[in-house]
């Protein structure tokens, strides 16, 4: 993140504390409709439409086939597998054991693709709270597996972001899984897949890098891509924000930071964050109600948030 935005991000926040110390105000949560309500359900659905088609798609160095098939597997089993919910009942495996060789080998899933990943797929969307550098470090070594190892002509960074890739198609089709659940909404299913399969955007991460990924071991062991490696003929093909993108990639400790090693995935992601919790532009104003179709405040939405998170068990 360039300094001027930092500045401005630090500067918008301070001055919605400030007038709230001195004058206590605060926009209050807007009062609902059906009207309101309408807009809003209009909104997100036209958004999930958006993240199913993008998720079954060609990727930033994945194929349509194989996102397709992990997406699939993934959108099915979240709340639905029957092994993912017994092993997580019954706690097993414990902490110290490899969760993804006992989530491979041991927990007998419901599977509905022959995704060579599909147990991973399970592994993301229901046992969140068991996945480690370990688990990460797995799908690397079986996306290496897959694509024959040495034989491939891909690097370590490239088989890192495919792994940020998958992990994000997991989470967009969980994320959509569970606000229907949420809201009593009606699953859509997801669109057909290209055929024939379409090729990934890119062959490697220095198609749209011009650096490394970077790793800050101190916060995390995910790699992330700071926006100022991201290629601009990348940005200016793909129709992304750069700042935006910055919230995603500049800052090693935020919970996004880890998706922007796959940076075409993280945007779809970025998007659909954008409808479905808060547009990225209002994230500092915690004060405000954000967007234009909102009920709560910002700070009414992450104690929410927070709620569910705990709920749930992130380590976030």
């Amino acid at each position: 993140m360039k300094t001027t935005d930092r500045l401005r991000l630090v500067g918008t926040l301070l001055g919605d504390v400030l007038h709230n110390v001195f004058t206590g105000y605060y926009e209050k949560e807007v009062r609902t409709s059906p009207e309101r309500t309408a807009v809003r359900k209009k909104n997100c659905e036209a958004c999930i439409q958006q993240v199913l088609r993008a998720v079954v798609g060609p990727g930033d160095l994945v194929s349509s086939d194989l996102r397709a098939d992990f997406a699939t597997e993934a959108y099915g089993a979240w709340g639905e597998c029957r092994g993912c919910i017994r092993a997580k009942l019954q706690g097993v495996p414990t902490n110290g054991d490899n969760f993804a060789t006992y989530n491979e080998k041991e927990i007998q899933h419901d599977f509905v693709t022959t995704s060579p990943f599909r147990d991973l797929a399970h592994a993301i969307v229901n046992r969140q709270q068991k996945l480690d550098e370990t688990f990460f470090n797995t799908v690397v070594e079986r996306l290496k597996k897959f694509h024959g190892n040495g034989s491939s002509g891909y690097s370590e960074d490239d088989f890192k972001a495919m792994a940020v890739e998958l992990n994000l198609i997991a989470a967009l089709c969980a994320g959509v899984r569970a606000f229907c659940a949420a809201s009593n909404l009606e699953v859509p299913q997801l669109p057909a897949k290209p055929v024939p399969c379409v090729p990934a955007h890119f062959k490697s991460v220095s198609e749209y890098s011009n650096g490394s990924l970077q790793t800050m071991k101190s916060v995390a062991w995910g790699p992330y891509l700071p926006t100022n490696q991201l290629r601009e003929e990348v940005t200016g093909r793909f129709g992304i924000d750069r700042s935006l993108m910055s919230f995603a990639g500049d800052k090693p400790t935020g919970p996004t930071s880890k998706a922007s090693a796959a940076p075409l995935t993280c945007w779809e992601f970025l998007k659909f964050l954008d409808v479905m919790y808060v547009p990225i532009v209002e994230v500092p104003r915690f004060l405000k109600v954000p967007g234009t179709d909102r009920t709560l405040n910002r700070g009414q939405l992450e104690i929410a948030a927070a709620e569910y998170t705990t709920g749930k068990s992130c380590n976030f």
